[in-house]
């Protein structure tokens, strides 16, 4: 029953997580409509579609301490009920700066969903089906975005930005009632299988091994704080690092498509919609290989190269090789999704159970930095530059500082098979 309960809490948390995904970042799908309601310029409605990373970024370190103290299924219920009246506020306000507090007011209420569905898997999965399980749980972020990608732009061509805002509103209402039946259902306690959160430990020393049993009781052990050591930050940082060329190609996709290569808004929508499935497929793979290899963060490292590689291709294609433009940019939607699996299984084995409501949160909020600083910082590249071309090389230096800031294996590496 453990066994076939755990792939259902899985599941729901994916769900859970495609609904609160399509809430915080379905606003780059619908930036055509966005700048026609409010009259905006591109750079304008860019930084109104990074609003919701900054109602993150003010909430998520509250929202890990409601997940360590209060549980998975009181957090993420609460957080999509709030989504969904946060989004239904949309139709209520009046111009950019009402939009823009709304949109602020949905981030600060979505954020928790993620980090409450990986205190899940880092409490009901072993060591070594970590990676793979949360390669898997991660793989909500892109199928929520290629979701938002498919139906948002559609909604928002026939009925307006406010109408296609509605979409994830709904979804977040419908996953509640699976939330609160399921995840905490009598008797449903996890197995603890959680590390002491010592950086730099093994999840397979003996002690370990016993706890990470399947059906093993025993509760978490006290553990100190794995911020007093360096290896958790580097991984945030890595994190911090990637995230802006992700957010940048996500949020100039479509505009990039539109502007630069005369594609309507639903078929470059219906393109990008189509990437997010191999955006998807390739975290549940690289987190596989993390399992097999006993490293979660040389694989980071590999897909950091590549991908600054890619994003350099895409700075030139337009001038060099146009024709090969589409398809650098659809790679870069694939490469720049692909680390965020194994980022956010390093800091939670780092941290442990104990802490691994705070230490996902903070890996979240650290995240929503990046999100909600690039839109601004790309804007002035933009502007400065006057091409979105410019952003592209701008994402891939961010690339290669990552590549350089990624720790040696030892933290928050995986246990070998």
């Amino acid at each position: 029953m453990g066994e076939h309960r755990r792939w259902v809490i899985l599941c729901i948390g994916i769900a859970a997580q495609i609904a609160s995904v399509s809430a915080l970042f379905g606003v780059p799908f619908v930036l055509p409509e966005l700048r026609a309601a409010y009259g905006l310029t591109i750079a304008q409605a860019g930084t109104l579609a990074g609003l919701p990373s900054l109602g993150l970024l003010a909430t998520l370190l509250g929202w890990g301490v409601v997940i360590d103290r209060y549980g998975e299924r009181f957090t993420m219920a609460a957080s999509l009920l709030l989504t969904a009246l946060a989004l239904l506020l949309l139709g209520a306000v009046d111009g950019p700066w009402g939009a823009g507090a709304v949109l602020t007011l949905v981030g600060a209420a979505g954020g928790p969903v993620n980090a409450a569905s990986g205190r899940l898997v880092l409490a009901w999965f072993s060591a070594r089906q970590r990676g793979l399980a949360m390669g898997i749980r991660q793989a909500a972020q892109p199928l929520g975005i290629g979701a938002s990608a498919a139906l948002m732009p559609l909604a928002a061509e026939h009925w307006g930005f406010v109408a296609a805002m509605l979409l994830p509103a709904a979804l977040a209402v419908a996953m509640v009632p699976p939330v609160l039946l399921y995840t905490g259902a009598p008797g449903a306690d996890p197995p603890s299988r959680a590390p002491s959160g010592g950086v730099g430990s093994s999840p397979a020393s003996p002690a370990d091994s016993a706890a990470d049993a399947p059906g093993a009781g025993t509760a978490p052990r006290p553990a100190a704080s794995p911020y007093r050591h360096a290896a958790i930050w580097r991984v945030h940082g890595v994190s911090m690092l990637l995230g802006v060329p992700q957010f940048t190609v996500m949020t100039y996709a479509l505009v990039y498509l539109v502007t630069e290569h005369g594609w309507s808004a639903p078929t470059a929508g219906a393109v990008i919609a189509a990437t997010q499935v191999p955006g998807a497929l390739s975290r549940l793979l690289l987190g596989l290989w993390s399992d097999r290899l006993g490293s979660r963060l040389r694989p980071v490292r590999i897909v950091a190269v590549v991908s600054g590689a890619a994003l350099l291709g895409l700075t030139v294609s337009s001038a060099v090789l146009p024709w090969a433009a589409v398809p650098l940019l659809l790679a870069c939607l694939v490469l720049s999704m692909s680390h965020n699996g194994l980022t956010f299984t390093a800091v939670a084995e780092t941290a442990g159970l104990a802490w691994a409501g705070r230490a996902m949160a903070a890996q979240n909020s650290l995240q929503a930095v990046s999100t909600t600083v690039t839109p601004l910082l790309m804007g002035v590249v933009i502007t400065a530059l006057d091409g979105l071309d410019a952003v592209f090389a701008v994402a891939a230096a961010f690339c290669a500082a990552a590549v350089a800031a990624v720790p040696r294996d030892r933290a928050g590496a995986a246990p070998p098979p």
